[in-house]
């Protein structure tokens, strides 16, 4: 839910603004804040609105045996782990390296400025470290 309130906020709309766009009630969205977890059909709408798709990725290690022995020579072939190598297949699937210019350059990542002007951490999933890091080192280089 972070995400969404974070991209309210950097985009600077209001709760009535995202009702109107996404058709998911202003007082679900205020609740998914404190008390009530979105469900998936709300979720996507407002992400979508806010221009975000909503995306399941398999981890690596539920990849099915013939899907990952399709990748390892991909994998080999480009240096990567098995974990490295599906995220960046979901990334070019998905287009996101299009959209986000931050996973190409990750010295792109602006902090986001909240209205009450509090210094806010940007979040990375803990399975995206590893793959920023990389990215990191390589535009460096």
């Amino acid at each position: 839910m972070k995400l969404v309130f974070s991209e309210m906020a950097r985009l600077q709309v209001t709760y009535d603004e995202v009702e109107e766009g996404s058709g998911v009630r202003r007082a679900s969205v205020k609740a998914w804040r404190r008390k009530n977890k979105p469900g998936l059909e709300s979720l996507e709408a407002v992400l979508g609105w806010l221009g975000w798709d909503f995306v399941a990725v398999p981890r690596a290690k539920a990849l099915p045996e013939e899907v990952r022995a399709e990748l390892q020579p991909i994998a080999d072939k480009l240096g990567l782990t098995m974990p490295q190598t599906v995220l960046a297949l979901v990334e070019i699937v998905t287009g996101i390296h299009e959209r986000f210019p931050f996973l190409r350059d990750p010295t792109a990542i602006k902090p986001v400025r909240f209205r009450s002007h509090r210094k806010q951490k940007i979040g990375i999933h803990p399975d995206q470290y590893a793959l920023l890091q990389d990215v990191s080192t390589h535009v460096a280089h």
